[in-house]
């Protein structure tokens, strides 16, 4: 099957400008050229896509999601009373919407492993619409500590290893591991690591060892640091939080030259503790997270990091309180409309650099010959007005056809 993709532009994903009068030839789910609309002459076997003043883009990654959630006020007592048949439908639904916004990669970073394993096996064999999906199954996490109760609970190093055993065992594609607490746990501490050094530099080498990386839940800057100097693949949150119960923010610029140095990426999670949250319920942050927390430094923070290298990478949080599934194009939104990025580096970010972070490049992320055809087109100049992103038209996984002309094809 051979599909035409044609739009006012396209933005391939690899930083380089968008494309002007080009269009992508997919042929058998693969991207087989991206070039002048005359190029390809007559097909007269494809299908035509065109939205003439639409932009065309790689797939969204969406690099945190939990698909077992709610997203609503409640999403705890949900999580936390609901059977496994509900946790499961629910989730079919999650997969869904994600898709329609125009995610096409996406990381579960915290599910039941009798949920989101069987749904991302369901997803690939085609039974549910959904992304591709990358699942770390339970977290790893203290006695009684962050989402103990969905987690795998493990407190010594050698009870950690084996915990990051157990879950590669059962089919994970990431090792999710709480090195603090936090706030959606009661009785959890954010302010405070729940492991040492040694134990993350444990847990890492050993998920190297099996093919496998490692992502970190890390909202104290006690946590921050044990997760750059133990070389955590991917830093989730980073918030930089105090141990002072009254503080707010205890940023270290030097940890920062550290993660670029060795190459970390941050998924800063900027909706989850941004303008979103705030939008939908105001006064989150400080009913939340408590005194000292001013949005304005944590995006000051942000930006600095960003200024010395650090890789950032787009991640929702999705199925927590207030985050839908279908929100992702907010991430890339705030990215530049509260850290001063431009709107082809956000996308960059949200599609190359994301889909690096995750390991699947090679597969996805950008718009080039051999690669998937995992395309979004949206409405308007995505390059000038990254809130387009919010008006998804088409959606291609690949090289199918999953939403047209704003509506749902599956």
């Amino acid at each position: 099957m051979k599909l035409i993709v044609k739009a006012g532009r396209i933005i391939d994903g690899t930083g380089s400008p968008p494309a002007v009068g080009a269009a992508a030839l997919i042929e058998d789910g693969r991207i087989a050229a991206v070039s002048d609309v005359g190029a390809f002459g007559e097909e007269p076997d494809a299908e035509v896509i065109d939205v003439p003043g639409g932009t065309a883009l790689p797939g969204f990654v969406e690099v945190h999601s939990h698909v077992h959630c709610s997203a609503s006020s409640s999403a705890f007592d949900d999580l936390a009373g609901d059977s496994r048949e509900t946790l499961v439908a629910r989730s079919v639904e999650a997969v869904r919407a994600a898709l329609q916004s125009g995610v096409t990669t996406m990381r579960d970073l915290g599910s039941r492993n009798e949920v989101v394993f069987p749904i991302r096996d369901a997803i690939e064999a085609g039974i549910v619409p959904g992304p591709r999906l990358l699942a770390a199954g339970t977290p790893i996490t203290t006695t009684g500590g962050h989402c103990h109760m969905f987690g795998t609970e493990a407190d010594t190093l050698d009870e950690v290893v084996s915990a990051v055993r157990r879950q590669v065992k059962l089919g994970a594609d990431w090792i999710k591991v709480m090195a603090t607490g936090g706030r959606f746990t009661p009785r959890t501490n954010p302010r405070m690591p729940q492991y040492p050094v040694e134990t993350l530099q444990a847990a890492v080498e050993d998920a190297e060892r099996l093919g496998v990386r490692v992502a970190a839940h890390c909202h104290a800057a006690a946590g921050v640091r044990n997760c750059a100097a133990a070389g955590v693949h991917n830093l989730i949150h980073a918030t930089w939080m105090s141990e002072d119960p009254e503080g707010g923010y205890d940023y270290d610029p030097a940890v920062a030259d550290e993660i670029a140095e060795k190459g970390l990426y941050v998924d800063p999670t900027i909706a989850a503790t941004g303008a979103l949250r705030e939008m939908r319920s105001p006064g989150w942050l400080q009913s939340t997270l408590g005194g000292g927390f001013d949005l304005e430094r944590r995006y000051e923070i942000l930006r600095d990091m960003w200024d010395r290298g650090v890789k950032l990478v787009t991640g929702l949080d999705s199925g927590m309180d207030y985050l839908r599934f279908d929100d992702y194009a907010w991430v890339p939104t705030l990215m530049v409309e509260k850290l001063g990025l431009s709107p082809m580096e956000a996308i960059v970010s949200g599609t190359r650099t994301s889909a690096e972070c995750l390991g699947v490049l090679d597969e996805t992320g950008t718009l080039e010959p051999g690669k998937r055809a995992d395309v979004v087109i949206v409405e308007g100049d995505a390059a000038a007005d990254i809130r387009t992103l919010h008006r998804v038209d088409t959606v291609v996984k690949a090289g199918r056809v999953v939403r047209r002309g704003g509506a749902a094809a599956v």
